[in-house]
């Protein structure tokens, strides 16, 4: 009977987890179209630089949750202007409702959170409102909800909400995005890096390739461990009034007052 060499069994087992990281980085990422990429309860970080459409794209999460599965959508907003909110729910569909509390999330729900709240910061990790979210985020998928996390990078966000994503959606990055990543998420973050940097090959980045860019979302996913790639669109209530509300609305959270 041989006898079972546990050392060569840890080395080979150590081999095969490299290689699988090594595949999920540098293999071509699978195409999918976005509703497939979602998980359904779970958690979402959409990451990339500025005006390359991550808040867009959370919409169009959102539009297309409903479509298939009737889910209304609430956009967590605390600290904002009541004049701004206003602006913001007009243009914006009935099923989706903007919300300061988060004891107003429904059950069967998309929640988007842009890290402009705050209250997801690293700096903030022990705050109160740290650890109830962290709760909430436990049992999200009790109340069977997706929760769509917006930031630049994850460096920004509590370590806790990290570890708690099925899902990261890069827009495109800049290549300080990876130079200032947290370190467990560098690598994928230089793969996104170079996925959207090979549209504009060797030349410089025109309005054609950004917009091109704009369309394309990069994917890992945790629960497999695999990277996918897909296209995605706008929905229909989105446009440049919106986008420049919102923009306007990451100013007033970091303390630029308003200009109506």
């Amino acid at each position: 009977m041989t006898k079972t060499n546990w050392t060569e069994r840890l080395k080979k087992w150590r081999h095969d987890n490299q290689e699988q990281y090594a595949h999920t980085i540098l293999g071509e990422p699978e195409k999918i179209n976005l509703y497939k990429a979602l998980p359904f309860p779970g958690v979402v970080l959409v990451m990339g630089d500025r005006r390359m459409g991550k808040t867009g794209l959370a919409h169009e999460i959102a539009s297309q949750v409903h479509d298939h599965r009737g889910s209304p959508c609430v956009i967590h907003l605390p600290g904002v202007p009541d004049q701004l909110r206003k602006r913001i729910q007009h243009l914006l569909p009935a099923w989706m409702k903007i919300v300061s509390k988060r004891d107003e999330w429904p059950n069967d729900a998309v929640v988007i959170y842009d890290e402009a709240a705050q209250t997801a910061h690293a700096r903030r990790t022990q705050s109160g409102q740290a650890v109830e979210l962290d709760d909430l985020i436990g049992i999200s998928g009790q109340r069977n909800q997706l929760i769509a996390f917006i930031s630049h990078h994850s460096r920004k966000l509590d370590v806790n909400i990290i570890t708690e994503v099925n899902r990261i959606i890069w827009k495109k990055p800049t290549y300080a995005h990876q130079l200032f990543e947290r370190d467990e998420v560098s690598d994928f973050t230089m793969r996104a890096y170079q996925f959207f940097d090979t549209m504009r090959g060797k030349k410089t980045w025109t309005d054609t390739t950004l917009l091109r860019a704009k369309k394309l979302s990069l994917v890992l996913d945790l629960d497999t461990f695999s990277m996918k790639q897909c296209t995605n669109g706008l929905p229909a209530w989105w446009n440049d009034d919106l986008s420049r509300l919102f923009r306007n609305m990451q100013r007033t959270a970091r303390g630029t007052l308003f200009q109506g």
